[in-house]
């Protein structure tokens, strides 16, 4: 029991470390300061032009697929 309780220990003098000297360093890297990105609104831009490639994709394929139909024997 008493290697069980030694080993219970050192996870919680682990978990401990990681949430006093880990966490901080990871939250400091990973901050985003709110000045320094701009206000553009890239949502509504970047799904029309998604939407339209996947539009020409579709109407590529149906054209290729009725353009030449597969012969079956």
């Amino acid at each position: 029991m008493n290697d069980q309780e030694d080993r219970i220990k050192q996870r919680e003098a682990l978990e401990d470390a990681h949430d006093n000297f880990v966490q901080p360093y990871v939250n400091q890297l990973i901050e985003v300061n709110a000045q320094s990105s701009p206000n553009i609104d890239v949502a509504l831009p970047g799904f029309c032009c998604v939407s339209a490639w996947l539009g020409l994709t579709l109407l590529y394929c149906f054209w290729m697929r009725w353009r030449s139909p597969i012969k079956t024997f």
